[in-house]
């Protein structure tokens, strides 16, 4: 199993160094073992090179970068009020987001973000990785169905990239810095991110209408939103100042709590917990993407271990040698079936074959794929690999609680359960399985005293408790590869095709082709005249990219269209700020990393870009 090793991490993870050619940093990214991983790794390796930063504090580096400014004091300081009297909440909260918070801030300060951002899963999720609202929203983001096949996470019935830690969070920040884009602030873009952005653009506009400044204060929103950002900066203001409030703040220490494999084979969930010498409990932590007792493989997915595990895991995977690493197989009724029939020909009992797949009826119904134990005298069976397709999800945009509910209804006939699997032992697999439910969401946290919905905790997973096994001394097989959380550099994304039109084609969404063609969402909005986000198939979206607005001293017509995308851009001198542009987006556009715009402006200036404001991009 081939993988990149570090060489060095320094006692305070100064500095983490990798081979030149093989180094990932700034998180755990996608990076398969084929050549558009490797591309993909090493376009990572030249967005991420700078060190470990601020010390060896996570919630050190997390106050050096808050930017955003305060919104309805009165209700900031209600939130304030009500965290800081349940401080033994606050911290069980801040103690589960020690898992996920350093890979997190990592992709946050990567793209230039407020750092407030980083701490919005303690909002929406209280950094539970299974929560599930009554609507459909799952995960750490708290992505509905629609919305997250929108931003790129699969959802089929072995896996739910909305709650897969790594690939939710980089789609909740594209989605987060497409709403800074179209709303040009954070506070709005928050808004949107809670209530759909269709709500708050209508919000908007009768805002204006009554001749009011379209500002967070201005527009009617509703309780649940009015709350969401000040519950947000109430944290921030928190964790800026602890002991004003009466808080103590355990030391985080600044350093990844996991690291990504890529093992390229399916395997028992419960096998891939003991080869790594942690429970199943620990493992379905960093991996609560999968709904069944299976880690299905699949190009871009990635298995979680922790930091101080991954080589116990390779280690024992090669011992492991050729002895079957997956316990089931899968079979799909062609026509309704009884649960007892079923098991009694697979050689399960009912009860296994019910807790194992999530079943609630006495009968199978066709069509949704089961796993069954392995049998090689069973003709019915499937490979997992050719059930492991995209659900048939609504084509509706889901934006607003109303919408949500009712797509939730929709949804119930066709998507998998969202709760952790249960994790029996297959006939083949004897493990000691004692069941451990997973840390009680703090509904409190999440409602404080605003009218949210209250976020329900999945189903505890059984924890199986298994005897580390013995580190063999053989070299891996070359079939993983092990990345290491590092910290932070953008580079510039390019457009990948000289077209100025493209045509909607099966599978299409306006989040992938706008980022094919280095577009924002926004953007391929407004260039095709879109109000919602519905494609059809035969669709002809225009693609050449909006002009911007150039100082005098620099290029009137340095900006490429997606006809000079294969060509070096031309960079002006110097830029004028349009409404919603950030650091990192006038970076993205200009092909230049945004510390060195950060470099060569005064800092202060950067933290809150105004319309017309004069941004240097280069030196003369």
């Amino acid at each position: 199993m081939n993988r990149l090793k570090p060489l060095a991490l320094s006692l305070s993870l100064l500095c983490a160094v990798l081979p030149a050619t093989q180094a990932v940093a700034g998180g755990i990214f996608p990076w398969t073992t084929g050549d558009d991983g490797l591309a993909a790794g090493l376009d990572m390796m030249q967005q991420n090179t700078s060190l470990l930063r601020n010390g060896d504090n996570v919630w050190e580096r997390v106050r050096q970068g808050f930017q955003m400014p305060e919104v309805n004091a009165e209700l900031v300081q209600r939130q304030e009020r009500y965290y800081s009297a349940r401080p033994e909440l606050f911290k069980r909260t801040l103690d589960r987001s020690h898992k996920y918070l350093f890979y997190i801030l990592n992709e946050v300060e990567r793209r230039g973000m407020p750092t407030e951002i980083a701490l919005l899963p303690m909002v929406e999720s209280a950094f539970v990785p299974t929560a599930a609202s009554p609507v459909g929203a799952a995960g750490l983001w708290q992505f509905m169905p629609v919305t997250g096949r929108q931003y790129g996470l699969e959802q089929t019935w072995w896996y739910d990239g909305r709650r897969d830690v790594t690939q939710a969070t980089n789609a909740a920040l594209d989605y987060l810095q497409t709403l800074d884009t179209q709303f040009g602030s954070w506070d709005l873009a928050l808004a949107a991110y809670n209530w759909g952005e269709g709500n708050v653009a209508r919000a908007i506009a009768r805002a204006e209408a009554a001749g009011l400044a379209p500002t967070y204060e201005n527009i009617k929103l509703p309780a649940e939103t009015r709350n969401y950002v000040p519950k947000l900066l109430a944290i921030r203001n928190l964790l800026a100042d602890p002991q004003n409030y009466g808080l103590h703040l355990d030391k985080f220490p600044n350093k990844p709590y996991f690291v990504a494999v890529n093992p390229a084979r399916h395997m028992d969930i419960a096998l891939a917990a003991k080869l790594a010498g942690i429970s199943v409990g620990e493992f379905m932590a960093l991996n609560p993407a999968y709904n069944l007792p299976v880690f299905a493989y699949k190009s871009g997915r990635e298995m979680l271990l922790p930091a101080n595990r991954a080589d116990r895991f390779e280690a024992n995977l090669a011992k492991w040698g050729d002895k079957p690493l997956l316990n089931w197989q899968v079979y799909t009724p062609a026509s309704p079936e009884s649960v007892a029939d079923v098991a009694n020909r697979v050689g399960m009992s009912m009860e296994q074959l019910i807790t194992v797949n999530h079943v609630n009826s006495s009968m199978l119904s066709p069509g949704r794929p089961i796993l069954i134990a392995m049998k090689s005298s069973d003709d019915s069976a499937q490979s997992l690999a050719s059930t492991d397709a995209p659900l048939a999800l609504p084509d509706t945009t889901i934006t607003g609680l109303a919408s949500a509910a009712a797509a939730q209804a929709q949804l119930a006939q066709v998507a998998p359960p969202v709760s952790a699997p249960n994790i029996p032992s297959a006939p083949a697999l004897k493990l000691n399985l004692a069941a451990q439910p997973q840390p009680a969401l703090d509904t409190n946290l999440l409602a404080s005293n605003s009218a949210a919905p209250l976020i329900s905790v999945a189903t505890p997973v059984l924890a199986a408790t298994i005897a580390e096994a013995t580190p063999a001394a053989t070299p891996p097989p070359a079939t993983a590869v092990i990345k290491v959380a590092m910290a932070d550099q953008a580079v510039p994304q390019m457009a990948q095709a000289a077209a100025v039109l493209h045509t909607v084609a099966s599978g299409d969404t306006l989040f992938n082709i706008a980022r094919r063609y280095n577009l924002t969402v926004a953007e391929l909005k407004a260039l095709n005249g879109l109000h919602g986000n519905s494609l059809k198939l035969g669709q002809v979206l225009q693609l050449k990219s909006k002009p911007v607005s150039l100082h005098s001293a620099a290029l009137s017509d340095s900006t490429p269209t997606t006809s000079q995308a294969t060509s070096d851009p031309i960079v002006p001198t110097e830029y004028v700020v349009q409404r919603g542009d950030t650091v990192f987006s006038i970076a993205r556009h200009f092909g230049v990393d945004h510390t060195q715009i950060q470099r060569l402006n005064d800092a202060s200036s950067l933290k809150r870009l105004q319309p017309g404001q004069v941004v240097k991009i280069k030196d003369l």
